[in-house]
């Protein structure tokens, strides 16, 4: 099928203002008419100086709207700007394909409708979270989950993975309106946790800096704590590993290795 006229590229802006890609700018300055995302009006104002067809989509927000209605209506515009026969660059904060409906929405109906849609990958915040907090996810393995998705799951705790949850300061949030945590949510959040971890284990609120020279949020407390610490809807809250796995015994065997061949896999 040939692909019809008008076209969808979607890029992020990474996090803080220096994430934004080479190939995310240029894209930004080819684009007919770009429709952006970005909360961050220092960021708002560079694209304008990109490309002068820049439009916010953050008049979406608001009006009584819920999320699903927001994103909802950011997919219908950037499909209606495709149709008509534009070159539409996409652009929304951090990666934009993380955390993100509008952008995989929209690419998956144009794709169906025949039209050429892509996205650029950008920099995100578990990107600037590993960097911050000197973690090398693949030391003991990290598990990410969506905070409410996993509040709502019945998912197994592994406490020898780190852990990520996302958007702690609006789990449990069912109205889909509100930025805050639902009645109760972060208690019940605190109770699972305590099934594999004792109180004391410590755990970080995490919130990457938005504006270079601003800071970053890195704080460290107990899990026992947890229902005092202040979050925001974007708050990220790592659990690290509480231990070490064991080692499976009857693979190793099959392999006809030991734990003691695998020393030259643990660091000095």
């Amino acid at each position: 099928m040939t692909a019809k006229k008008g076209e969808l590229v979607v890029v992020g802006t990474g996090i803080s203002f220096g994430h934004l890609t080479m190939e995310a700018k240029a894209q930004i300055e080819r684009a007919d008419i770009v429709l952006a995302a970005i909360p961050n009006g220092v960021m708002a104002d560079y694209l304008l100086q990109l490309n002068p067809q820049t439009e916010s989509l953050m008049s979406l927000y608001g009006d009584g709207r819920t999320r699903p209605q927001t994103y909802e209506a950011m997919t219908q515009r950037i499909i209606d700007e495709v149709q008509a026969g534009k070159y539409v660059c996409t652009v929304f904060y951090g990666h934009p394909g993380v955390f993100v409906t509008p952008t995989h929405e929209a690419i998956r109906r144009l794709r169906a409708l025949g039209y050429r849609a892509r996205m650029l990958p950008g920099i995100s915040a578990e990107d600037c979270l590993f960097a911050d907090l000197g973690i090398d996810p693949s030391d003991n393995g990290c598990v990410s989950y969506e905070a409410t998705a996993f509040l709502f799951s019945r998912r197994p705790i592994d406490p020898t993975v780190t852990m990520l949850l996302w958007q702690i300061g609006i789990v449990g949030e069912c109205t889909l309106t509100e930025y805050a945590p639902g009645p109760n949510a972060m208690r019940v959040i605190q109770n699972m946790l305590l099934t594999q971890f004792p109180p004391d284990h410590r755990l970080c609120i995490y919130e990457a800096a938005s504006i270079p020279g601003l800071p970053t949020r890195i704080d460290w407390f107990p899990l026992a704590d947890l229902l005092s610490i202040a979050t925001k809807p974007y708050s990220t809250l790592l659990i690290p590993a509480l231990c070490l796995p064991e080692f499976a015994s009857e693979r190793l065997a099959e392999l006809g290795l030991s734990e003691q061949d695998l020393a030259a896999f643990s660091p000095a």
